[in-house]
């Protein structure tokens, strides 16, 4: 007995050494910019805000770029909450995308835009926007039971045509790997708007991700700012290291939230 209990320790102990005088490639240490990003050696697999509304305290690498597209997405059946009589039409909107860059270690900026939509009953083109920008900063690294943490000061909305408002507001992002194949994606905040928007709402979604395979992965969510509440489900694919695509629908459960809206979605690192 004593003998197996020193062949236990002495593996563990020699376990234990071994990881600890792994190297770590230099160049992959220390803080990185735009000036002097993030060498490619360095780079994990993409790790993207999109599909789901809740989204990642993860930040894009330092001098690195990613634009995450909603290639397409129609909002259909109008909103939960219309009252009767109300518009039930189809709206399609394209290309709303996010455009981040990894700005120093651990501090992201994020613009969005959304590009075009068009109303098929009608036959017309509605005004593009609004547009967005916000910054994430990465304050704690996942440990152990310790999430990572994000502070993010956000202005949601910038309006670009009358039929939009302005919103703004501070968040926390948190993210946890539950084990090897799960991760729970938490995003907490304040909205503050104008008119017709409420004045202010509190914002809360949760993310569950589960990895069915290599880098393919499905996920389901509830994202509820103030009285208007979503679900989410889809799946997103990181076909290669630095592309992903993305597919699902958000499914309207209160407020001002469209009943149904699918959505097909790519993603690019440079």
């Amino acid at each position: 007995m004593r003998a197996l209990a020193c062949i236990v320790v002495a593996v563990f102990s020699a376990t234990t050494w071994t990881a600890a005088a792994e190297p770590v490639d230099p160049q992959c240490e220390g803080p990185h910019s735009i000036a002097s990003p993030l060498p490619d050696a360095c780079l994990g697999v993409i790790d993207t805000d999109r599909p789901h509304q809740t989204d990642t305290p993860h930040v894009v690498p330092a001098g690195h770029l990613q634009i995450e597209s909603g290639v397409a997405e129609a909002q259909l059946g109008g909103t939960v909450g219309a009252p009767a009589g109300a518009d039930h039409t189809a709206h399609v909107v394209l290309f709303d995308d996010c455009y981040e860059l990894g700005l120093v270690s651990d501090v992201e900026l994020q613009l969005f835009f959304t590009h075009a939509a068009f109303d098929p009953a009608q036959g017309k083109l509605l005004p593009p926007g609004p547009a967005g920008a916000r910054a994430k900063f990465s304050v704690v690294k996942e440990h152990g039971w310790i999430p990572a943490i994000s502070l993010v000061p956000w202005v949601y909305a910038i309006p670009v045509a009358p039929s939009q408002s302005f919103r703004a507001g501070p968040y926390v992002f948190l993210a946890h790997e539950l084990s090897d194949r799960f991760e729970l994606e938490v995003n907490a905040g304040l909205l503050f708007g104008a008119a017709p928007k409420p004045r202010a709402a509190v914002v809360l979604a949760s993310a569950l991700t589960f990895n069915v395979v290599g880098e393919f992965s499905v996920y389901a969510e509830i994202y509820a700012t103030g009285p208007d509440v979503a679900l989410g489900t889809g799946a997103l694919w990181a076909f290669n290291r630095d592309m992903q695509i993305d597919l699902g629908t958000y499914i309207g459960v209160h407020g001002d939230e469209s009943v149904v809206t699918p959505f097909v979605g790519f993603s690019i690192r440079r």
